[in-house]
């Protein structure tokens, strides 16, 4: 009977303990430094971080003037999220998609507004072979006719013209499917700079990947400032 109750005694301790230190660890967890970035047709990428936005010039490389903006119905016509999206992908066809929680809606690049009839749930009907209804947590197009969606510790690959998620998806982005990525509990934002080049993003931290050799350059992750993003520290403040 001792032993029995000195075993629940160890175990209540250890119990003690181990949620202590996890709530302790709660304010270190890496917050998000970028929430989305989207790459447009006209050599311009946008950058989100809550409420606001900026405009990046892609061939200057550095932010446009006048930035950051709030989202609002002037900035952003039709979309229903002024305090914020998860992610944006230019869909390679004339339009983006923007999401928010288990929503997403349709971008008209040219027309620069949202589609009538969004937002829409996403769920099977919408988004076929997603796992996920709950939102995710960043999308890419590569332009080869594939584009990845992330969500925590994975990934899906969708067909675009086949409008479904490719078979054997979803599976994990650490190891030898994303070679090079160092983040095992997910990532933050990507975008494709459409020179061969893409960008993914994981709090303070970013790298580049070199889209035909299939891996992450050499001397990444590099840290999100005024340096390597030249303008984008009046969006972070």
């Amino acid at each position: 009977m001792k032993n029995l109750f000195l075993k629940w005694c160890l175990l209540l301790g250890f119990l003690s303990i181990l949620f202590s230190f996890t709530a302790f660890c709660e304010p270190f967890k890496t917050a998000k430094t970028i929430d989305a970035v989207v790459e447009w047709d006209n050599g311009k990428a946008y950058f989100f971080k809550g409420s606001q936005y900026s405009r990046y010039d892609m061939k200057a490389d550095s932010v446009d003037p006048g930035y950051p903006k709030p989202i609002n119905s002037e900035t952003w016509p039709g979309l229903p999220w002024a305090n914020g999206i998860d992610t944006a992908v230019n869909w390679g066809n004339g339009k983006a998609y923007f999401f928010k929680g288990g929503q997403y809606i349709r971008y008209d690049i040219r027309t620069d507004r949202v589609d009538p009839g969004y937002p829409k749930p996403i769920n099977s009907q919408t988004w076929p072979g997603l796992p996920w209804t709950d939102g995710i947590d960043a999308a890419v197009n590569w332009y080869n006719g594939k584009a990845y969606l992330f969500k925590g510790t994975q990934y899906v690959r969708i067909d675009i013209q086949a409008d479904r998620v490719d078979p054997g998806y979803p599976k994990e982005i650490y190891g030898p499917n994303w070679p090079g990525v160092p983040w095992a509990d997910g990532i933050d934002a990507a975008v494709n700079w459409k020179n061969g080049k893409a960008y993914l993003f994981k709090g303070n931290q970013y790298l580049r990947i070199d889209i035909q050799a299939d891996r992450v350059d050499p001397g990444y992750p590099k840290p999100i400032n005024n340096e390597t993003w030249p303008g984008i520290a009046d969006l972070l403040r």
